[in-house]
């Protein structure tokens, strides 16, 4: 009874591990970056910020976020808006096609 309870112990913990929110460190922002606080307003993001997948965030015309996380540095491009994992993945994405490119 004690191997069948440990080992539940461990399948629940490495589940909780495999499904916890991936989040990025902000490396740097240039220009008007902002994030959706949980009352809706909208805030600039800073330099040491951490932002989780579900984090909705936009950055303007001519302005850019660095962010880190997953193990990859990523630049948010200019006019990015949604959720930061769907924007790393887009932003990720359109530098691979540029480097594929070339």
């Amino acid at each position: 009874m004690k191997r069948i309870l440990s080992f539940l112990t461990v399948l629940c913990l490495v589940g909780f591990a495999l499904i916890a929110e991936q989040g990025y460190s902000v490396k740097a922002v240039s220009g008007r970056v902002s994030y959706r606080q949980k009352d809706g307003s909208w805030a600039p993001v800073m330099v040491g910020m951490y932002l989780t997948d579900s984090t909705k965030v936009a950055t303007g015309l001519n302005s850019t976020m660095i962010v880190y996380g997953a193990e990859k540095t990523v630049v948010v491009l200019p006019l990015s808006t949604g959720n930061v994992s769907e924007v790393v993945a887009r932003c990720s994405n359109a530098v691979l096609r540029k480097t594929d490119s070339n």
